[in-house]
């Protein structure tokens, strides 16, 4: 655990808005709460080279992931998406699934571990 935290994420996150080499990114196992993945979402409205994010075990909520996810609208560049091992439930799988159905980019989501129950999983299957 590097324990980057809000600050760190955000300091990140600028600093990436204009980065035009770095495709892949890997903040897994921090902690990250809402002030961080609004910056992470900030980015990717930014970002044009980004194409893999893996936010995987970051203890972020339905609203920090829904934030992210929602920012999905405005990439048009990441691929690869790895939520696994937050907190998303099946309010924010279902926001997910309404953000992907405008989303032609993305090609690899894991969800996995983050008890989306089954309305969650209904909303994703009606999105495919």
């Amino acid at each position: 655990f590097n324990s980057i935290g809000d600050g760190g994420t955000t300091t990140l996150a600028e600093m990436l808005k204009k980065n035009s080499t770095l495709q892949q990114l890997n903040v897994s196992r921090n902690s990250i709460g809402d002030g961080g993945a609004t910056a992470l979402a900030e980015m990717l409205k930014e970002n044009r080279t980004l194409q893999q994010l893996d936010v995987s075990s970051c203890s972020m909520g339905n609203k920090s992931v829904t934030t992210l996810v929602e920012s999905l609208q405005e990439s048009s560049t990441l691929l690869q998406l790895n939520v696994t091992s937050n907190f998303l439930g099946s309010g924010g799988a279902t926001a997910l699934a309404g953000v992907l159905k405008k989303n032609v980019t993305l090609q690899h989501l894991n969800v996995s571990t983050n008890s989306i129950g089954s309305v969650g999983t209904t909303a994703l299957a009606e999105m495919l």
